[in-house]
């Protein structure tokens, strides 16, 4: 955008702020005020889209639209996804509400340790040599506590790459973000842990490889090896047209090889708060989860609002949610964590929607947790 536009757009913003928020009850001032807000959110500019859909969702604006809400809200998804982070921490924490309000209640807490929707204990021991992600469940004074521990292995084929420590700070972060309190299976809490290291493992551990332009002409070799050309087509897809993505090997399970790779937008890899988030969804990949959106390219169908309660509290349009494992600036659901259970209790990736057309869907979903 040019600067002399982009600057026109945020006087425009600046000066309705001003004239909306300190009105004194001056109705002419406030309606000029709302005026130029609105002006500002037809150009696109995030804050005041973001504004607009806080004073929608608090009551204090009426629109004309059949749904309000979901228009608030898709408002406050746009500033989000530009950049504004007073919209990204909102967004999360509304949705997050909004769940907990249509869902939580439906579910007293349950004690003992934990067990599936049949009542049926699960238990998880997975570890060893070969096991990239161990992950353990025990029941301990009185709580259920998952710990999932791995080794990081920062692999980089341009030995003077600049703003490692960011880049490897920044992917532990996202990972550790998959700590902390959930409730699954109708209630029950669980405890999640996660445990890092960096120290050298021959096998165990997960691989986090920067996609430098030195990887790329080494993928692209590789590539012209490749058996068929659908394998092939799919392959350059990965590497030219995904900023990251996750391999699993042929099929996830609990023994695969599990590596991270990660693009930056600038090529610089110093953007922190960028690929922390992305290390954030591609962990979930490693954890057995596959992706919630529509994708084409990937031939899944995606997953409309409505098909599952679980997921509604987090919807912010027809087929997006608000959700780590479809957009990774979102925040990890129990619906998550009941999947990563269910993963390495199982042995098997768990899934929203078809991929490929094969599969079927996890049996956490439709149970409304």
């Amino acid at each position: 955008m040019d600067e002399n536009v982009k600057e026109s757009i945020e006087m425009t913003r600046e000066l309705g702020k001003s004239c909306f928020f300190n009105s004194d009850g001056d109705e002419e001032k406030r309606k000029l005020g709302l005026e130029l807000l609105l002006e500002a959110v037809k150009k696109k500019d995030p804050e005041a889209s973001f504004l607009i859909g806080r004073l929608i969702l608090g009551g204090k604006l009426t629109t004309s639209d059949k749904d309000p809400a979901d228009r608030a809200v898709s408002l406050v998804c746009f500033a989000a996804n530009h950049g504004y982070m007073r919209a990204r921490t909102f967004l999360n924490l509304y949705c997050e509400a909004r769940y907990h309000a249509e869902v939580g209640k439906n579910f007293p807490p349950q004690e003992g340790p934990l067990t599936d929707f049949e009542g049926k204990p699960i238990k998880i021991d997975r570890r060893g040599v070969f096991t990239p992600v161990d992950a353990v469940l025990k029941y301990e004074n009185g709580k259920n506590v998952l710990t999932l521990s791995t080794t990081l292995d920062f692999c980089y084929l341009d030995s003077d790459m600049e703003n490692k420590e960011i880049l490897e700070q920044a992917v532990i972060d996202g990972i550790m973000d998959w700590e902390g309190e959930y409730e699954v299976f109708g209630g029950q809490k669980l405890t999640v842990r996660i445990l890092l290291s960096l120290d050298s493992n021959m096998f165990d551990h997960i691989t986090v490889l920067p996609v430098t332009e030195n990887l790329i002409d080494a993928m692209h070799s590789v590539n012209k090896v490749l058996v068929t050309e659908k394998q092939k087509e799919r392959a350059e897809i990965l590497i030219d047209k995904k900023r990251s993505f996750a391999f699993l090997g042929f099929k996830w399970s609990v023994n695969s090889r599990k590596t991270i790779f990660l693009k930056s937008k600038s090529g610089r890899f110093d953007d922190y708060d960028e690929m922390k988030h992305v290390a954030k969804h591609e962990f979930g990949h490693a954890l057995g989860l596959g992706d919630l959106y529509e994708s084409m390219v990937d031939s899944l169908p995606g997953v409309s609002r409505g098909t599952y309660a679980e997921l509604d509290g987090y919807a912010v349009g027809h087929k997006d949610y608000n959700l780590v494992m479809c957009d990774h600036n979102g925040p990890i659901s129990n619906n998550d964590i009941e999947m990563v259970v269910l993963a390495f209790s199982e042995n098997e990736m768990q899934l929203y929607q078809p991929e490929q057309v094969k599969g079927r869907i996890s049996t956490a979903l439709g149970k409304g947790n």
